[in-house]
């Protein structure tokens, strides 16, 4: 009797933590962006820039949260002889279930080339409100013939769970 009570005990509560089968996972996105550009140049290298902009997202796994999703970032660096540590910024995803997810990032590179960083997942709206994650980026800047802007390949992978 003991043993059909602790069965249904521990068969509710599995039931209950994983409802709808994916409180975590492992995501590897990547897409395409494009960043209306502000920036002050002071010449040589030296350069404060804030962009703002928007990817489309496609992942290696078709039934992660984050496949089929869209990626709008706010972010800033300042350059100092073409070489940049402190990029920092906050992305907004909006998912194919029409749930957002929200991150952090930070980030160093070298000016019109790309970077590299890492980003903490620190929540998301409806059945992701509570989610947490943290993963790395990487960011390859596209040859742009339009001034004010700069176009991205992005690149995203990391663990989350809700």
């Amino acid at each position: 009797m003991k043993i059909i009570l602790t069965t249904i005990i521990l068969t509710l509560f599995s039931s209950l933590s994983f409802a709808d089968g994916h409180t975590s996972g492992k995501f590897n996105t990547s897409g395409t962006g494009a960043w209306k550009i502000n920036a002050m140049d002071a010449g040589k290298g030296d350069m404060a820039i804030t962009y703002d902009g928007i990817a489309g997202l496609t992942d290696k796994t078709p039934d992660s949260i984050f496949n089929k999703s869209t990626m709008h970032c706010i972010g800033g660096l300042t350059l100092q002889a073409g070489k940049f540590t402190d990029e920092t910024g906050m992305c907004r995803f909006d998912l194919i279930d029409g749930e957002s997810i929200y991150m952090k990032y930070q980030g160093e590179g070298t000016g019109g080339s790309g970077g590299t960083g890492t980003f903490a997942i620190i929540k998301g709206t409806g059945k992701y409100e509570n989610i947490t994650g943290t993963g790395v980026t990487s960011r390859q800047n596209l040859m742009s013939k339009a001034p004010g802007f700069s176009t991205t390949m992005n690149q995203l992978s990391g663990e989350y769970k809700y």
